[in-house]
């Protein structure tokens, strides 16, 4: 196949230009631009429901993951059968992608998009997130295990609060833990909360957790990210790849398995199967509706 050579696939009744499907995006691995299509035909399934009508930061890599890469926001002029939301801040309006269907996932793929961001909140309640998250991002030489210590610390606070809190590797060194809520909670209220329990984390490990902003001030620890939690941050959605050697997906784990797994356990060559195997592990997070302690809100 050409590399100069535009193709069109057929999906949902639209006619979607792809073109260059050969171009190595992992280098070192052989995966390429059509490999990366495959992969998101594969998992749509299974990822469509976490995306659907949520905004999207799309991270376009044209090159692949060797080259330059940058974060678009704004697609005014995309196609119409892309759906797109305006979304006013301050005085200026962006128009954001929403994947309600695998044409639009794959039209993003072609523009060179390996991974998706998702807001943690849908329309039509873009104000209030569904589910908050507990960012763990180990600063070397912390690692991974590291990680995974700070995860089960958490989870042994939400468990006390009688809370269920879902873990997925985030494909990265971290974590993501999330949590699903009940409509109405603020981007403010929900950082607040994640804030509280990972203060009382850092108060019990000092030595492996910190919430400390600036990297030189980490000391090696796990950042806890309660940031995260601000209305217009994103973070790679369930199922998305990554751009990192070995072409890691970011997928949810059981909280059994999570002291046995690695950061690139889960690849663009096995994660199709893992998810036949085990079906959508982050399906609670789109019906679990939880109440959060109101005194951990302020």
């Amino acid at each position: 196949m050409s590399t100069t050579l535009t193709h069109h696939l057929m999906i949902d009744g639209h006619r979607i230009p792809v073109k260059n499907l050969d171009k190595p995006f992992w280098p070192q691995e052989g995966y390429t631009k059509g490999d990366l299509m495959t992969y998101y035909i594969k998992v749509w399934p299974y990822l469509a429901p976490h995306l659907k009508d949520r905004p999207l930061s799309l991270v376009r890599y044209p090159e692949g993951i060797s080259g330059p890469y940058f974060y678009q926001k704004n697609f005014p002029a995309a196609p119409p059968w892309v759906e797109t939301i305006p979304v006013r801040a301050k005085k200026r309006v962006t128009h954001y992608v929403m994947a309600n269907n695998l044409a639009t996932l794959i039209w993003a793929v072609n523009l060179g998009c390996i991974e998706v961001h998702p807001w943690l909140s849908a329309r039509p309640q873009l104000e209030h997130p569904t589910y908050l998250i507990f960012d763990l991002d180990p600063m070397a030489p912390a690692s991974f295990q590291e990680a995974v210590q700070v995860a089960l610390a958490v989870k042994t606070l939400t468990d006390h609060l009688g809370l269920q809190l879902f873990p997925k590797i985030s494909g990265a060194t971290g974590l993501h833990l999330y949590l699903p809520l009940k409509p109405g909670y603020t981007y403010q209220e929900t950082a607040t909360f994640v804030k509280r329990l990972g203060e009382a984390v850092i108060r019990v490990l000092p030595a492996l957790a910190t919430n400390e902003r600036k990297v030189s001030a980490r000391g090696g620890k796990v950042y806890i990210d309660h940031l995260q939690n601000q209305k217009g941050k994103t973070i790679a959605s369930v199922y998305s790849l990554r751009p990192f050697t070995s072409a890691p997906v970011s997928m949810p784990v059981t909280w059994e398995e999570l002291p046995t797994v690695q950061p690139d356990s889960f690849t663009i060559t096995n994660a199709p199967a893992r998810l036949t195997a085990t079906g959508d592990l982050f399906a609670p997070l789109l019906t679990l509706q939880q109440e959060l302690p109101a005194q951990l809100l302020r």
